[in-house]
């Protein structure tokens, strides 16, 4: 059969490409996609040429043409033998690229696919594994509960960060960006409060509204290596920092003795795929990505996890490049892009 496929196929240059897909195997499930998600982070890193396995030998799978896109939603056309529990017309979240049909292969890293609520549409589905990036500060940080919480970062991850932390019950839950439309965004999510850091008064704002002297869990969610001392500097002594960003790059200027060791202060990465893989499942407890999907999808479904003010772009397949141009330099208008297919 025929399929869309959206191809990054050198920086700055992205092609919508008709190809055929055989018929699904026994081992193979085939889906069609309603929606994708856009991931800013990842997706943005490979159309500037900047993410840094383009230039790795052993990621062969990370070269141009490349195709981006790895959260989506749609129903299962086809499914082998060997997918049980799964039938045509299944509605399902899975980890697909941009494109309009998927087949995925058992035994293969992006063979999972979870059934939607009757309660979720499509749209909202399709950013479900992208959340699981932000999930993964709550999850990082342990004991959520009734705990200050403040997020460093208000784009699609930091986004789904806090929402995510409210929804594990940390309290009160502050947003920190730059970008007011970020900051509305949060607060329309139902953070307690949204800051300014360019502001001269930032840091005592916020800690007059914390009533100590900066946060009990901190999430770096901006991407940038040196944004990660300055999470350190919000957090409260005894703290904790979780950087759930990519920061790709060195950060610089860490004192290490004072901002550091003498506040017992813990830094913990959280990237969202190797917090569920086996070797990491002590630092995850009780969860893997099934319970993960699962928890995003009922939470979003029954509005535990809001997505109000997050999505402000919904286009077509062929205006991703114009929506990856948007996310980089129209930062006050862009926050969360879906794809529709059909």
């Amino acid at each position: 059969m025929k399929v869309r496929q959206a191809t990054i196929v050198e920086p700055f240059k992205v092609e919508v490409r008709e190809v055929g897909l055989p018929d699904p195997g026994p081992n193979q499930i085939l889906l069609e996609a309603e929606y994708t998600g856009v991931s800013p982070g990842t997706e943005l890193a490979v159309y500037t040429g900047t993410h840094q396995w383009l230039q790795d030998p052993n990621m062969p799978d990370w070269k141009f043409p490349f195709r981006s896109g790895y959260s989506a939603a749609g129903r299962v056309v086809a499914a082998g033998s060997q997918w049980t529990g799964f039938k045509p017309g299944d509605r399902v979240s899975y980890p697909g690229n941009h494109a309009s049909h998927e087949l995925l292969t058992l035994g293969h890293e992006r063979a999972r696919v979870w059934k939607m609520p009757d309660a979720l549409d499509y749209e909202k589905a399709a950013l479900a594994c992208i959340l699981r990036y932000g999930m993964g500060a709550s999850i990082r940080a342990g004991l959520t509960l009734g705990r200050s919480f403040a997020v460093l970062g208000l784009g699609m991850i930091g986004q789904a960060v806090i929402r995510c932390a409210m929804a594990a019950g940390a309290s009160p839950v502050v947003g920190i960006d730059s970008v007011k439309m970020r900051r509305d965004a949060a607060l329309a999510a139902g953070a307690d409060l949204s800051l300014d850091p360019n502001e001269a008064d930032f840091k005592q704002k916020f800690q007059d509204f914390l009533g100590a002297r900066g946060a009990e869990i901190v999430a770096d969610a901006t991407g940038v290596p040196d944004a990660v001392p300055v999470a350190m500097s919000l957090a409260d002594n005894a703290g904790q920092v979780i950087v759930v960003g990519s920061p790709r790059g060195k950060a610089k200027d860490v004192n290490f003795y004072d901002d550091l060791h003498r506040r017992y202060i813990e830094v913990a990465g959280a990237h969202g795929n190797m917090l569920f893989e086996p070797a990491h499942t002590r630092l995850a407890g009780a969860w893997d990505i099934h319970k993960a999907q699962k928890w995003l999808l009922h939470g979003v479904a029954k509005s535990r996890i809001s997505l109000e003010g997050l999505i402000t772009h919904r286009i077509t397949p062929e205006q991703l490049g114009t929506a990856y141009e948007g996310l980089l330099k129209k930062k006050d208008e862009y926050l969360s892009v879906t794809v529709k297919w059909k």
